[in-house]
C-alpha cells in the first residue's frame, strides 16, 4: 500500500506543479484602435498593451535599465517600439507616419496615442505587425479599424502578421 501511495504521489506532484501555472497563464494580446476624427481631419490610433507585458518587454528590449512603462521614458520606448514594429501602408505602398501624441496608464493597460492627417488616397491599406512577437511568441495584435458603423478587426499573429482594410 505504501508503494502505491508513493507512485500516486510521483504522478500527481508534477501535475500539481504545472496546473497553477497553466491556470494563471494570460494571453498576450494588444489592441490597436484606428479611428477617423472627422472634426480634426485626422486618423487617430490608440494602442493598449497590458502593463505586465510592457514591463517584460521593456526588460528584454533594454536589459539593465529597469524602466517602468508608466514613466515618460518607458512610454516613449514603447511608442518607439510601436513605430518600429507596427506598419501601416497606403494603396500606393507608402508607409504612413503617425506621430505619438502621448500615453498613460489606464486600468491594467499602458495606452499610447498616435495621430496624423487623414490620408486622402482611397483604396486598400495594409497593416503589418511584429509588435512584441520577439518577446512573446504567442502575441496577438488585434487591430480594430473603426471608420464605418461596424468596425473591422484584424487579428495579427506571428503566423499571420498582416491584414488589409478599405479606407
Amino acid at each position: 500500500m505504501r508503494r502505491r501511495e508513493l507512485l500516486r504521489g510521483c504522478v500527481l506532484l508534477p501535475l500539481l506543479a504545472v496546473v497553477p501555472r497553466a491556470l494563471a497563464h494570460r494571453s498576450h494580446v494588444t489592441l490597436t484602435r484606428l479611428a477617423l476624427n472627422t472634426r480634426a481631419g485626422t486618423w487617430e490610433w490608440t494602442h493598449q498593451v497590458h502593463y505586465h507585458d510592457a514591463v517584460v518587454a521593456l526588460g528584454l528590449l533594454l536589459p539593465g535599465r529597469d524602466l517602468d512603462p508608466v514613466s515618460a521614458e518607458g512610454r516613449a520606448r514603447l511608442a518607439f517600439e510601436l513605430e518600429r514594429t507596427l506598419r501601416f501602408t497606403g494603396p500606393d505602398g507608402k508607409r504612413l507616419e503617425p506621430s505619438t501624441a502621448g500615453g498613460e496608464l489606464e486600468g491594467d493597460n499602458i495606452v499610447v496615442y498616435q495621430e496624423m492627417p487623414a490620408p486622402t488616397l482611397r483604396g486598400t491599406y495594409t497593416v503589418a505587425s511584429t509588435f512584441l512577437h520577439q518577446v512573446f511568441d504567442d502575441t496577438i495584435n488585434n487591430v480594430s479599424v473603426e471608420f464605418g458603423e461596424k468596425p473591422q478587426v484584424l487579428r495579427l499573429t506571428p503566423y499571420f502578421p498582416s491584414g488589409t482594410f478599405e479606407a
